[in-house]
């Protein structure tokens, strides 16, 4: 039994260990780490049943020391791995010219497997030394193994990621100390009680920045932050992102995606929210006055509003309210917001209140926590006018899977939830450093450093290209003549450029905003 608890206790930290990696990676580097994370945990298991197989000889006759041990490096190597390989100065943005970045990034590899080496090599042990209870060592792993990927995702809503990284290493000498109490491995109580006392040593007293990600500084906080008197207001962390609200009461936040050249009208002081390091959001001053929202009739968001007498509006993503000052703008008579993350909601609601002037709390606004896709698939309102934006990058965990909010049946719901006339708007950039995205930024600059400029220049020529086409967007008025054709109902997924130039620099964000400062 005591093998069996550190089986599925081991299980559980290495499960939890590579999800909390993908966290971590998320918010210091971007979320595209995610499927890295997953194939060099598969190369740490898969070496550790090859050096399983030549030394199985020789880790049997020493069973009794090798599978504790195996158990406890794992827990001292969790930590380990992580910060040296935040040591590693790998930039991917680099590997077009810096011929030492593949080497960086073979290093990470290899750093980051050890800690999957040793709790692959513990569960191989144990199918290979007890083979007759291969079931139920197999039935402890999974359960184990389940426990963990859930138990992880719960955990990182109560601790923040880097803390999350003490608990891993905790529960990897608790298996240390389970198998150390087995019978069939050699119990040994004094064995099982150093461990205990190595592993509470080492959890308590690892130091802070050892765990802490170190973010990007291509990333946009790590330059908001740059800005004189910039700092970290509020930090709240959950499984579905850091989020970071930046203030900087002697350059006050400007930001204004879109933003017309012929806008007059000065925005009023925001505050920055990033999620994972990145995704800007603003949360702007409010104190039930509209005249200081005039700029934002001057965005491209706002034409939908000049299309459509006080309207009915779902907002899908609440940002930092300013879609929905937008909406109490130009008379909105109903405002439904669907937020996945309480926190974002929370941000706006409780810890700057004042600032943002209880916008969620006045009467023609009513907030949803959910999937935006399952609230109009659900909900049997009608809606003048639905708006979205089409993703940048994902956060969290939600950098795992592909969102459902961009499939064709997602806009299906989103038409059906039209009143007749009723429009959706769809708002993004053509192009950006987000849009893009690194991986196919990536794609371009691998292919770049293996095969030469021939590679390289197509994807410019497009990029020069799609940047010269501004200002598009796209609406689907319900019951119009385009949608009574099959083939426009399947392709209801279009894009909008809202990235037009202004004259304006942005000392916060590396993104195409248009800040006054």
């Amino acid at each position: 039994m005591p093998l069996g608890i550190a089986i599925a206790t081991l299980s559980a930290a290495a499960l939890g260990y590579e999800i909390l990696l993908m966290r971590l990676f998320s918010i210091a580097q971007w979320h595209h780490f995610a499927s890295m994370i997953i194939s060099l945990a598969l190369l740490g298991i898969g070496a550790s049943g090859a050096a399983l197989t030549l030394g199985r000889a020789w880790i049997e006759a020493r069973l009794d020391a090798v599978l504790p041990a195996a158990a406890a490096l794992f827990g001292l190597t969790s930590v380990a791995a992580f910060t040296l390989a935040q040591a590693i100065p790998f930039n991917p943005l680099e590997l077009a010219w810096d011929a030492r970045q593949p080497a960086y990034l073979m290093a990470m590899y290899l750093v980051l497997a050890v800690p999957f080496f040793f709790s692959g090599g513990f569960i191989g042990i144990a199918l290979t030394r007890f083979r007759a209870e291969a079931g139920r060592i197999y039935r402890f792993d999974l359960v184990g193994a389940g426990v963990g990927a859930l138990g992880i995702v719960i955990v990182l809503f109560v601790l923040p990621p880097s803390q999350c990284l003490r608990l891993i290493a905790a529960l990897g000498f608790a298996a240390a100390v389970a198998a150390s109490l087995d019978a069939r491995v050699g119990a040994s109580r004094a064995r099982a009680v150093m461990l205990a006392v190595c592993g509470a040593a080492l959890a308590a007293a690892m130091p802070g920045d050892w765990l802490e990600p170190r973010i990007s500084p291509y990333k946009g906080l790590s330059q908001a932050l740059r800005v004189p008197g910039a700092e970290v207001a509020v930090e709240r962390s959950s499984p579905l992102g850091l989020l970071t609200a930046v203030r900087s009461r002697i350059t006050p936040l400007r930001h204004a995606p879109g933003l017309s050249l012929n806008n007059t009208a000065e925005p009023p002081e925001q505050i920055g929210v990033f999620t994972d390091g990145d995704a800007l959001a603003a949360i702007t001053r409010f104190d039930g006055g509209l005249e200081p929202l005039a700029y934002l009739d001057f965005q491209a968001q706002a034409l939908p509003y000049h299309l459509l007498e006080r309207p009915a509006v779902l907002l899908l993503g609440a940002g930092g309210g300013e879609g929905v000052l937008r909406a109490l703008y130009h008379r909105a008579r109903r405002i439904d917001v669907v937020e996945l993350n309480a926190q974002k909601i929370g941000l706006v609601e409780r810890d700057f209140a004042d600032f943002a002037g209880g916008i969620y709390g006045r009467e023609e606004v009513r907030v949803h926590i959910g999937d935006g896709r399952a609230f109009a698939g659900a909900t049997d309102q009608r809606y003048d006018l639905i708006a979205l934006s089409l993703p940048g990058s994902p956060a969290g965990i939600r950098a795992l899977r592909v969102s459902t909010l961009y499939t064709v049946e997602a806009f299906a719901d989103y038409l059906r939830r039209l009143a007749p006339g009723g429009l959706l708007a769809i708002n993004t950039e053509i192009i950006n450093y987000e849009m893009m995205g690194l991986v196919e930024s990536g794609a371009v600059l691998i292919n770049t450093y293996i095969g030469g400029v021939g590679f390289f220049a197509g994807p410019i020529v497009g990029a020069a290209l799609l940047t010269t086409m501004r200002g598009v967007t796209v609406w689907y008025p319900r019951g119009g003549s385009m949608l009574t054709r099959p083939s426009f109902r399947r392709r209801c997924v279009k894009q909008a450029n809202t990235d037009q130039p202004t004259s304006f620099r942005n000392p916060w964000s590396a993104s195409t905003s248009s800040p006054i400062a």
